[in-house]
């Protein structure tokens, strides 16, 4: 028997994600856990990452999202209910970020919201480094940082954040 899980859960949340995004070039989702537990909205660990990732004008080369522990009101959707998040998840981080990349992210409107309309265009790898510091300070008590590598205009982030519960 196919899983209930690769068969129909993946899919779905494949083409949910790609309608989130502007563009995306490579989407991967595994989801851990047994048909009985997912069925019952307890998910043991999810894990999603993706190539050429374009998220409100932010390019994100790679990206690798792991949360574990999620609870789901899955029998509230199988009645037609929308999807909740049922209690706060902490979610692992890693991004990298090619040079390319990097000058479409600087004139975003997410980051031009956060550090002011004139936003500097950093020209060595501390002032990168620097200008992503400021920026993932906006962020507060939502992400900590474990790791930021900037080397030849490439940028290597990762870090944990909180998904509240919905509402």
């Amino acid at each position: 028997m196919a899983s209930i899980v690769s068969s129909v859960l993946c899919p779905v949340i494949k083409l949910w994600l790609r309608s989130q995004v502007e563009a995306l070039q490579e989407l991967d989702i595994k989801i851990l856990g047994a048909n009985r537990q997912i069925l019952q909205g307890q998910v043991p660990q999810a894990e999603v990452s993706g190539q050429g990732i374009v998220y409100q004008g932010l390019s994100l080369s790679t990206i690798s999202l792991v949360a574990a522990g999620i609870n789901l009101n899955i029998p509230q959707i199988l009645k037609g209910q929308p999807l909740k998040l049922l209690d706060p998840i902490q979610v692992q981080l890693d991004l990298t970020i090619e040079p390319q990349d990097l000058q479409q992210c600087l004139s975003s409107a997410i980051v031009t919201d956060a550090l002011g309309d004139k936003v500097p265009q950093p020209s060595s790898d501390p002032d990168i480094k620097a200008l992503l510091e400021r920026l993932l300070l906006k962020l507060g008590d939502q992400f900590a940082l474990d790791s930021l590598i900037v080397s030849n205009g490439r940028c290597s982030c990762q870090g944990v954040f909180t998904v509240a519960a919905t509402e």
